[in-house]
C-alpha cells in the first residue's frame, strides 16, 4: 500500500538519526573519510565567469604510478559494489581554463592537470576519461523546439482567457456561452469542478465505497515524492557520499530500498477500475472492440497532454530557468536526453529502452500501466462473453507469471529488485543494470498487480450484486487486517539480500518470484476489505471527503515533483551536503511545491483537455444519480466517462 512506502521511507529517517549509524566496517582506526580523494568536487562557478573561461564535468579514473597503500584501499573499498561508489573513479566540476587553455582539442588536458594538482597531497593522479558539459559564460542553451513550445503556451493562454471571459459574461455572448469545446478551457467552470467535494446524496450508488482510493492517491504521493528524494542526492554532487553509502548499513534504509515492490499497487487499482466499470458498462450495453479502441484513446488523452507537456518543458523553458554546475549537470543534460527520447514517451514505450539516460525516468510507470490497460482491455473482450474463463485464466497467468520470474533469475543469475539500487548504478541512472532491465520494467514483470486487481473487481462486483457482504466474515476480516502486516513482512525479507553474504541463488530465484506478487495478493485482499465496508481506521481515514480536492492533483503531482525538486537542489552553486534533516527538508519543500505549480498545470493543461474530449465524444450531457437509500436498478455508467473520472494515476 502506498502509505506503507511512506512509512517504510520514515523507517529510513529514523534509523540515519539513531545514534552509532554512522561508521564503516571497512574503515580502520587508521583510516578515515577525510583520508580519501573527494568522489566528488566542484570548483567555484562564480570564479569562473570571466571572458574565454571553460568549466566542464569531468570523470577521471585515479592511478599511481609507484607502489599506493591507499589506492589499494580504494580498490578493496570499492570491489564492495553493492554498497559503495566506485573510489577508483572521481567526479569533478573544473574550471579547466586556470590550468591554462588553448582550445577545444587542449581542454582534457588541461583538466587532467587541474585534476592532478588536486590529487597531489594524496600521491594519485587522474586520468580523464570523459569531458562533457563545457561551458563558457558566452554558452547559452538552445532548443530547436522552443519557438513551437512558445506558440503552444501562448495559445493555451488565449484560449484560456477568451474561455473565461465569455463564461463570465455568457449573457453578452450568448452564441458561444453554450460552446463546450470553448468552455472545456474556462477556469470558471474547471475551478469549480477542482474544488467540488461531492456528497454521498451526489455519488453513484456503485461508486461511494471507491472514496477510500481517494486518501491512497494522496498518501502514494508522498510516499513516491520521499523515495525519489534519495534518488536526487544520489544523482546530484555531494560532499558526503558516505552517507548514502551507510543507508546500506541500516534496516531503515535497506527496507527504503524494497519499496519498488508496492508499484503493484497501483497496478492493481488500475486493473481494478478499468475491470469494474466495464462490468457496469455491460449491464446496459455491449463491451464491443469499438469500445475497447474508445477505453484505449480515453487512457491516452488523459496521460498525454500533462506528459507531454512538462517533457517539452523540460527540453525548452526548463534550463533557461537557472545556472551552475549542478544545474548543467541534473538540468541541461535531462533537457538534451528528453530531445532524443520524446517520441518513446509519446508511444509509452520508454520502459523499453537501453538505461542510462535522464530523461524523466520516473514516468516508466506510465508505459507499464498503458501497456497493462491494453492487455486488460483485451482479456475483458473474453471475460465479459465467457466469465467462467476469469478464474483459470487469471489463475495460469499469474502462476506463469512466477514461474517465468523464478527461471529468468536463476538461470541469468539475477538477484532480487532490491539488491539494483547500488549507489554507483543509480547515480548512472541504471546504465548496465540487468535487474531493472529485466526483472523490473517490462510490463509482463507487473502484469500480477494488474491481474489480482482485475480478479478483485470481479469478486466486490458479484458481491455487490447479490448482496453478499464480506464485512461479516470472520476469516474474511481477519484475512483482511492481517493483509499489510503479511505484505510489509514480504517486503522487509528482502532485506537479507543486502547482508554481507550473498544467499543462494535458488533463494534468490524465489524471492524475486514471488515477492511482488504477495504483495499483490495482500493488498488486493485490504482493498477488498476496504470497499467491502470492514470496520477499521486506516480505511476511515482514506475515505475522507477532503482527499476529493488533493486526490485530483496527483497525476499532475506526480509528473511534476521530480522537475520541481531536481531545480531546487540544481540551483545551488556549491556542492551539495545530504542529511536526514536536509532530506526531510527537500520532501517538504518539493511536496509543497509540486501541490502548488500542479494547481495551474491541473486548471489549465489536465482538465481543459480531458472536457475536451468528453466535449468531441458526447460526454458532457448531465448525469442523474441513483440516491443510495432506495436501492434502484443499477444507473447506466457510461465506460469511458467513468474511468475517466475515477482513473487513479500513480506513481513510481
Amino acid at each position: 500500500m502506498k502509505c506503507y512506502k511512506t512509512l517504510l521511507s520514515i523507517c529510513f529517517v529514523i534509523a540515519t538519526l539513531w545514534p552509532g549509524c554512522v561508521g564503516d566496517p571497512m574503515m580502520s582506526n587508521d583510516t578515515t573519510y577525510l583520508d580519501l580523494p573527494p568522489l566528488f568536487h566542484l570548483d567555484e562557478w562564480s570564479q569562473c565567469q570571466r571572458p574565454k573561461d571553460v568549466y566542464c564535468i569531468v570523470d577521471a579514473a585515479l592511478v599511481s604510478s609507484s607502489p599506493s597503500p591507499l589506492f589499494d584501499y580504494l580498490k578493496a573499498y570499492s570491489s564492495k559494489t553493492q554498497k559503495h561508489y566506485n573510489r577508483t573513479l572521481v567526479h569533478r566540476g573544473v574550471c579547466i581554463s586556470k590550468c591554462g587553455v588553448e582550445g577545444p582539442d587542449t581542454w582534457s588536458d588541461a583538466a587532467e592537470r587541474c585534476l592532478n594538482n588536486s590529487l597531489e597531497e594524496y600521491g594519485l593522479q587522474a586520468k580523464v576519461l570523459t569531458l562533457h558539459f563545457c561551458k563558457t559564460p558566452e554558452t547559452v542553451y538552445r532548443s530547436p523546439s522552443t519557438g513551437s513550445f512558445n506558440i503552444v503556451v501562448l495559445s493555451l493562454l488565449v484560449l484560456t482567457s477568451l474561455a473565461t471571459g465569455i463564461h463570465i459574461f455568457g449573457g453578452r455572448c450568448a452564441r458561444f456561452a453554450d460552446n463546450k469545446f470553448l468552455l472545456a478551457f474556462s477556469l470558471k467552470q474547471n475551478w469549480q469542478i477542482f474544488k467540488r467535494i461531492r456528497s454521498e446524496s451526489q455519488i453513484d450508488y456503485r461508486t461511494k465505497d471507491l472514496a477510500c482510493l481517494e486518501g491512497l492517491r494522496f498518501l502514494g504521493t508522498i510516499g513516491v515524492i520521499f523515495t525519489h528524494v534519495t534518488l536526487i542526492y544520489v544523482f546530484s554532487y555531494i560532499d558526503n557520499p558516505e552517507f548514502i553509502e551507510h543507508m546500506f548499513e541500516q534496516l531503515g534504509g535497506k527496507a527504503a530500498f524494497n519499496t519498488p515492490l508496492w508499484m503493484q499497487v497501483f497496478f492493481s487499482i488500475s486493473g481494478f477500475l478499468t475491470t469494474y466499470f466495464v462490468l457496469i458498462y455491460t449491464e446496459s450495453g455491449s463491451f464491443t472492440f469499438i469500445k475497447c479502441l474508445l477505453s484505449f484513446a480515453n487512457r491516452y488523452i488523459r496521460l498525454t497532454p500533462v506528459a507531454l507537456f512538462a517533457l517539452w518543458f523540460t527540453i525548452t523553458w526548463y534550463p533557461h530557468l537557472g545556472s551552475g554546475p549542478q544545474w548543467v549537470w541534473l538540468i541541461e543534460r535531462e533537457a538534451q536526453d528528453c530531445s532524443e527520447r520524446w517520441w518513446y514517451h509519446a508511444l509509452y514505450i520508454h520502459n523499453y529502452i537501453p538505461l542510462g539516460k535522464f530523461c524523466m525516468g520516473h514516468t516508466w510507470y506510465l508505459a507499464a500501466d498503458m501497456q497493462l490497460h491494453v492487455i486488460g482491455l483485451l482479456l475483458l473482450l473474453i471475460f465479459v462473453k465467457c466469465r467462467r474463463a476469469v478464474k483459470p485464466v487469471v489463475f495460469v497467468l499469474i502462476v506463469g507469471s512466477i514461474i517465468a520470474t523464478g527461471l529468468t533469475a536463476y538461470f541469468l543469475h539475477l538477484t532480487p529488485i532490491i539488491t539494483a539500487q547500488s549507489p554507483e548504478i543509480v547515480s548512472s541512472m541504471f546504465r548496465g543494470s540487468r535487474i531493472m532491465k529485466i526483472l523490473y520494467l517490462p510490463v509482463w514483470m507487473n502484469l500480477s498487480g494488474y491481474l489480482f486487481g482485475l480478479a478483485t473487481a470481479f469478486i466486490y462486483y458479484h458481491n455487490q450484486t447479490i448482496g453478499y457482504k464480506l464485512s461479516e466474515v470472520k476469516w474474511f476480516k481477519l484475512l483482511f487486517h492481517a493483509s499489510m502486516s503479511v505484505a510489509g513482512a514480504m517486503s522487509l525479507a528482502g532485506v537479507v539480500f543486502l547482508g554481507e553474504t550473498a544467499p543462494p541463488q535458488w533463494l534468490s530465484a524465489l524471492y524475486s518470484s514471488l515477492d511482488r506478487v504477495i504483495i499483490a495478493l495482500c493488498f488486493n485482499i485490504f482493498l477488498l476489505g476496504c470497499l467491502s465496508n470492514c470496520k477499521s481506521i486506516l480505511r476511515d481515514i482514506l475515505a475522507w471527503q477532503g482527499f476529493q480536492i488533493v486526490g485530483r492533483l496527483t497525476y499532475a503531482v506526480f509528473i511534476v515533483h521530480f522537475i520541481i525538486m531536481r531545480m531546487t537542489v540544481a540551483c545551488n552553486t556549491q556542492i551539495g551536503h545530504v542529511s536526514a534533516y536536509s532530506m526531510i527538508s527537500l520532501l517538504v519543500v518539493g511536496t509543497v511545491l509540486s501541490y502548488l505549480v500542479a494547481i495551474p498545470v491541473y486548471l489549465f493543461i489536465e482538465l481543459p483537455s480531458i472536457q475536451l474530449w468528453k466535449a468531441l465524444i458526447g460526454l458532457n450531457s448531465t448525469k442523474k444519480v441513483a440516491p443510495e437509500t432506495s436501492q434502484p436498478a443499477p444507473s447506466k455508467i457510461d465506460l469511458v466517462m467513468s474511468t475517466q473520472r475515477n482513473n487513479i494515476q500513480g506513481i513510481a
